[in-house]
């Protein structure tokens, strides 16, 4: 069994070590993990295979759009799965756009995180269940205008649980469209 780098870059101790704590915990030790104190220190020792765990709780968009590219520039493979307090529609959208494979909301960590961590490395984007509630509500009819329509029906099929290959075949589109 092939083990993979965890990359955690969490402010919040006790958030860190409790993370820290459910990952080693799973029995199966398929995940290294690695904690990062800052995000200066981080990209000089991640790397392409690397799966990041980035809380933004408290960050500007626009702190996470310029750590989001750096991280892009430096290592293309990675996959980032952000942590957010911030429950806001153009808020995940932005993340999600910016190249993020997953975003929980911190009140579903304890439920998302691992699944969460398994879905994105096998290529699967996720959003916790919170976050993908708000997302697929339609009670929030601004949300409509914000997203396609097609976006909306990706959404919905990956609240059901299909795969971005379940999606795209489902929906008569690529893969790359899915992701997009």
């Amino acid at each position: 069994m092939k083990r993979h780098r965890l990359a955690l870059l969490i402010p919040d101790r006790l958030i860190r070590s409790g993370i820290e704590g459910l990952v080693k915990s799973d029995g199966n030790n398929r995940y290294e993990v690695i904690v990062f104190e800052e995000f200066e220190t981080l990209l000089q020792q991640v790397r392409d295979e690397d799966m990041l765990l980035m809380d933004t709780s408290g960050s500007s968009i626009g702190t996470i759009e310029r750590q989001m590219e750096c991280l892009t520039e430096r290592c293309r493979g990675a996959r980032v799965i952000v942590i957010s307090n911030q429950l806001k529609i153009l808020h995940i959208k932005r993340i999600m756009q910016l190249g993020a494979k997953g975003f929980i909301y911190r009140d579903d960590l304890g439920d998302a995180l691992l699944t969460s961590i398994d879905l994105v490395v096998r290529d699967v984007v996720t959003i916790s269940s919170q976050a993908m509630h708000l997302l697929t509500s339609t009670n929030h009819v601004y949300m409509e205008n914000e997203l396609k329509p097609i976006d909306m029906q990706v959404l919905r099929l990956m609240a059901r649980g299909l795969t971005v290959k379940g999606v795209a075949a489902e929906l008569e589109i690529s893969t790359r469209s899915v992701y997009r």
